[in-house]
């Protein structure tokens, strides 16, 4: 039992030291062990190898209909549920039981102009935060990809027994708020964070004519 405990603390200041260094380090990179611009390369390449050398596939899938195409680590599974009520056309989830990661992506029907969106992410910041009061936010952002705007906050859930950090996005398409999030382990930001950025700018969106 000592020994369990002994493990238990030393595995929590080991989440309280990375929690500190994400939250000092802004747009410092040296924390993640890949920069966004590799996870990238390999995205394109279709594999990317990490400084362990642990080697990762990734996968193009196309979705809402084929206008949307993402790609990802071949790890992360398609989750289908049984007699769901949510329209499969809307949203998609892929996971990753075994590694604790879980990506998913929504078509809101409420309407967003993209003048908006850093109004509708503080929005989205303060519902989650008073629904889970053990959200610690880390960062916010806006990115510009392919002419578009997204919306981006990072969070880290302070819960037990395994805390948790989640990166959501938000941008407007086809008029609508289409809302995304990727949430992994605490301890394996390092690699996720870079790697849920990479998806985001390899990925692409049909827009209307």
């Amino acid at each position: 039992m000592t020994e369990h405990w002994d493990e238990f603390f030393l595995k929590l200041h080991h989440q309280q030291t990375l929690k500190e260094q994400l939250s000092t380090a802004e747009n410092d990179e040296s924390w993640m062990m890949i920069s966004i611009e590799a996870a990238m390369e390999g995205i394109l390449k279709g594999s990317l190898t990490l400084p362990n050398e642990q080697e990762i596939r990734f996968q193009t899938l196309s979705v809402f209909e084929n206008q949307h195409t993402i790609s990802l680590p071949d790890s992360l599974i398609p989750e289908v549920r049984a007699g769901q009520t949510v329209d499969p056309s809307k949203s998609f989830v892929v996971q990753d039981k075994l590694g604790g990661i879980l990506l998913g992506l929504h078509q809101s029907r409420q309407e967003l102009n993209p003048t908006q969106i850093e109004i509708y992410q503080q929005q989205m910041i303060e519902q989650t935060s008073r629904a889970q009061p053990s959200m610690k936010l880390v960062d916010e952002k806006a990115l510009s990809i392919h002419d578009t705007v997204i919306g981006c906050y990072e969070a880290i859930f302070l819960v037990s027994p395994s805390p948790y950090y989640q990166i959501v996005f938000v941008r407007s398409w086809h008029g609508k708020a289409v809302i995304g999030s990727c949430q992994f382990k605490l301890e394996d930001a390092p690699l996720w964070v870079p790697l849920t950025y990479a998806m985001l700018h390899t990925a692409t969106w049909l827009e209307l004519s």
